[in-house]
């Protein structure tokens, strides 16, 4: 009988009832709740409460700070602030810090990836901190730097290769085989060979990992993420996986992966032999020295009863916290570089001049065969390009920070338990520090520019302590793709590609990430025929 019911609930949630169903039963909730909720607003806080409907939330957040400026209120199940004014958000992300650690809470699956460390809160997320740290430090990233060269060498000549076929090139399918390969290699010790041919079995399930649907299901989400607790019990209460954000084949299929490859990484640590000098050698050795140190920690404190309490938060990982880290890691290791190259190489097809002038600026820096770390230092235009890429479009456009404790910054208050909203793609996007924000324009970032601007203003990968982890990473792989890439090829926009010549790039609604809503591809020609 129960999985008759659970057929039943099944198939009234599938096909063109998905959306009706789940509006229907989110709006009369929202009623009742708005009959039996508080009077609470954000008027009596000294800011501006305005109404958001169910629709793409970020298209809403630009339309309503249009309208009503950079800071305005929201009540949606709970007080939410959506401010782009940047002295807000310096106390909010920096000078309090403290009080804002944690992040709204809107993904919603059963795999071990919501322990990965953007999502976690407080202590889990400061211990994850400290023991993440130290594998993306300057020493390890010099490290892994021949590696991601050898794969930049591969993607272009890869595209040197696809130049001779007259043939338009999908160019997200190879900068993902790009990355993934590197992730691969650099991060877990493992081989593969795939790009520029079809995507081995770690590659697809990377592609795969965070579920792409259809226009009907995009909008079903778009509601769920309005209402996380409708979201909670239809995933974890009714158990309709259709609503998982993983897809479940490439949850099952890197977690049994990275099972076995903990066993063996663990038998590494306890050997006297060489260890694999990847990430994943790393976190093992931390979490089996963290695990060591707790045990020494525990019997030390039943001698004492004198203990600082803080000592007593554990400087390790549990083996499922290793496992979430590791997939957070294949995940934004591989999907935002990969996007944000595809982006780069759009915008450098969209703008000649541009590719020309990057093109000179590395035949004058890059004396040998591979860029140097020092001149990739010295590739100041490059870092323009990639800057205004990011800045047009970054990989999170939308982040978050909870109040533990009220608090008060000028005429405005932030009650305990409110939510602001940091909309990332707005404040680069922002006139009054960007002039005519929707050109491409590189030499926003030249040094004379960025010392008129405050640093805030820029911030695609976050600001303050919860900066991402893996920025220095994504600029060593973006920066040597572009190095190898463009001394071989150049790439077009003409009446065949995605977008055509004249057109521009259409992004999906309701995705978290910013997505193409389809696929671009370029023209590519060699540049020494």
């Amino acid at each position: 009988m129960a999985a008759v019911e659970t057929w039943t609930v099944a198939s009234l949630l599938s096909g063109a009832t998905v959306y009706l169903v789940l509006a229907t039963v989110a709006v009369l909730f929202y009623f009742i709740y708005s009959k039996l909720s508080t009077d609470d607003n954000w008027d009596k806080y000294g800011v501006k409460q305005v109404n958001m409907g169910l629709t793409d939330f970020r298209t809403a957040c630009a339309d309503l700070i249009q309208q009503h400026g950079d800071t305005i209120g929201v009540k949606r199940f709970q007080m939410q602030l959506i401010s782009r004014d940047l002295d807000i958000l310096k106390n909010v992300m920096v000078k309090d810090f403290n009080n804002f650690v944690d992040r709204m809470t809107v993904f919603r699956t059963k795999s071990l990836v919501k322990k990965g460390l953007f999502f976690l809160e407080g202590d889990d997320w400061r211990r994850i901190r400290h023991v993440l740290s130290p594998s993306f430090a300057s020493g390890k990233l010099k490290h892994i730097s021949k590696t991601i060269d050898d794969t930049a060498v591969k993607l272009a000549n890869v595209l040197e290769h696809c130049a001779r076929t007259n043939k338009n090139v999908e160019i997200k399918h190879l900068t993902g085989q790009y990355t993934s390969e590197i992730i691969a290699k650099t991060a877990f010790g493992l081989q593969t060979e795939c790009l520029g041919g079809e995507d081995d079995q770690f590659t697809d399930y990377c592609k795969k990992l965070f579920k792409s649907r259809s226009s009907l299901m995009t909008k079903a989400m778009i509601v769920l993420f309005r209402f996380p607790w409708l979201h909670s019990f239809l995933l974890n209460t009714l158990g309709l996986t259709m609503f998982d954000t993983v897809n479940e084949e490439s949850n099952e299929y890197l977690t049994s992966t990275l099972h076995r490859t903990l066993a063996e990484r663990e038998e590494y640590e306890r050997s006297q032999g060489r260890k694999p000098t990847d990430l994943l050698q790393s976190l093992v050795s931390a979490k089996m020295a963290g695990d060591r140190e707790e045990a020494v920690n525990a019997t030390t404190a039943a001698d004492s009863t004198k203990t600082d309490p803080s000592d007593r938060i554990p400087k390790t990982m549990t083996q499922d916290e290793l496992i979430g880290q590791s997939i957070l890691i294949i995940f934004a290791g591989f999907e935002t570089t990969a996007t944000t190259l595809q982006f780069c190489l759009y915008l450098l097809a969209k703008h000649p001049g541009v590719q020309e002038k990057l093109y000179e600026e590395i035949q004058t820096v890059v004396s040998g065969e591979n860029p140097t770390l020092e001149e990739l230092g010295q590739l100041r235009y490059l870092e323009q390009v990639i800057n205004e890429t990011l800045r047009l479009f970054p990989p999170a456009p939308i982040m978050s920070r909870k109040a533990a404790e009220t608090r008060k910054y000028g005429h405005i208050t932030i009650p305990k338990g409110a939510v602001v909203i940091i909309p990332i793609f707005l404040v680069l996007k922002d006139p009054k520090h960007f002039p005519d924000p929707e050109k491409f324009d590189p030499d926003r970032f030249t040094e004379e520019n960025k010392a008129t601007r405050d640093p805030m203003a820029f911030m695609p990968f976050g600001y303050g302590p919860r900066l991402c982890l893996g920025m220095r990473l994504a600029y060593l792989e973006l920066k040597i793709a572009l190095v190898h890439v463009l001394r071989k090829v150049t790439f077009e926009l003409n009446d065949t590609t995605v977008p055509k010549l004249g057109g521009d790039i259409e992004i999906k609604k309701g995705a978290p990430l910013l997505t193409p809503v389809e696929p671009v591809q370029l023209c590519v020609k060699q540049r020494h025929p």
